[in-house]
């Protein structure tokens, strides 16, 4: 299992774990000349991204969390204008290589240091 997290200040800071089994995180390192994605589990490639392979059981997907078999998608919002105006945006499906899509707009949130409160606009956990 893992996380992603997007957090605006005066740029964008991003930020993905990979967790192991106990939910403590996997340390990442750089494997010079591995850019392609691992095939192994708790293998992490660190090139101009960091992609790394869990092993996880797609039925186990969110079992520690709370959401059995489903990624969480955790979004942020200043104003409930905004929030709403992403719910409204649901309601527009569209369709793209045979799978449906909804894309939403999280507006980024000001803050001093990336690491000051709120937690982070966009947050996917598995």
């Amino acid at each position: 299992m893992g996380y992603g997290q997007w957090v605006g200040n005066e740029s964008v800071h991003w930020e993905v774990a990979h967790e192991d089994d106990a939910g403590a995180p996997v340390p990442l390192a750089s494997k010079a000349g591995h850019a392609t994605h691992p095939n192994v589990g708790h293998d992490v490639h660190i090139d101009r991204c960091a992609r790394g392979c869990d092993p996880i059981a797609l039925t186990d997907v969110g079992r520690r969390k709370g959401h059995t078999g489903r990624f969480r998608v955790t979004m942020r919002f200043s104003r409930r204008e905004d929030a709403q105006e992403a719910l409204e945006a649901l309601r527009q499906v569209s369709e793209q290589d045979g799978m449906y899509v909804v894309a939403l707009d999280v507006p980024v949130i000001k803050r001093k240091h990336a690491s000051d409160a709120p937690p982070a606009e966009v947050r996917i956990d598995w």
